[in-house]
């Protein structure tokens, strides 16, 4: 049954990842976490979105702003090395992980909140991939997907369409590239031969998901894209906040 759902779901999540940007890794996860515990989905959820992303790089490729890649990647490094040692310290990251969960979707909700003439006059700041960075990379290893954590800085500095997608799609890249062998060295796999085939069935079908997305990408108007991924930005708020993090948490038991 899992060979039959995790395919569908990862070649769906892969085409509105194309579309709209985000979304997609978030919700793969949370598949992947129905099936799986959360040492086996963390690492499975890099290589499928490390695949994804860059097959949606690829196909945007001329519309990628290395200008805010290049700074994103000084903060990543940093941020990983740390995000490692959090996650050595925590040892059972499942335990902290829904109170990490509350911060961010707290933190995608607030960035909706905020009018986005309030920071347009800082829209040049030369630190703030850096710092986005350095806490994406921190959160990688614990919180997974870290695409609903960088999201809202794209929106308010004007990223849109293309460019949107195929910038965040880079930065993303940059995190699961550090993320699989941060979890390898640190975690040991019963089932390592099972869940690689797992994972690269559904790597190979988010090729085709986000070649798809691709092709329906110009469909959509500027205006609309920007309401929807606003909109996306909400669901997965909501959904990090509230089903991953509140619900989760001892707070409710």
């Amino acid at each position: 049954m899992v060979f039959v759902i995790l395919p569908i779901v990862s070649l769906l999540t892969a085409a509105l990842s194309a579309v709209i940007g985000m979304g997609g890794g978030t919700l793969l996860l949370a598949a992947l976490l129905a099936f799986m515990t959360h040492a086996e989905a963390i690492p499975s959820h890099a290589a499928i979105q490390l695949v994804s992303n860059s097959t949606r790089t690829l196909a945007f490729l001329k519309h990628v702003d290395w200008s805010a890649v290049g700074r994103f990647a000084i903060g990543v490094v940093p941020g990983a090395a740390a995000g490692l040692g959090l996650l050595a310290w925590l040892g059972q990251p499942e335990r902290s992980e829904p109170y990490l969960k509350m911060v961010v979707g707290a933190y995608i909700l607030l960035s909706l909140l905020i009018p986005r003439g309030a920071t347009r006059k800082h829209a040049a700041s030369w630190w703030d991939f850096p710092l986005l960075g350095l806490a994406a990379g921190t959160a990688a290893f614990t919180v997974g997907a870290v695409g609903p954590l960088i999201a809202p800085l794209f929106a308010r500095r004007n990223f849109v369409k293309e460019r949107l997608v195929a910038t965040k799609a880079l930065c993303q890249s940059c995190i699961h590239l550090i993320k699989i062998p941060g979890f390898l060295m640190l975690r040991s796999y019963e089932h390592l031969g099972q869940l690689g085939l797992l994972t690269l069935v559904l790597a190979a079908v988010a090729i085709p998901g986000t070649l798809l997305g691709r092709r329906l990408h110009p469909y959509i108007s500027e205006k609309h894209f920007v309401w929807l991924y606003r909109a996306a930005l909400l669901v997965a708020g909501v959904k990090v906040l509230i089903v991953d993090g509140l619900l989760k948490s001892p707070l409710l038991r």
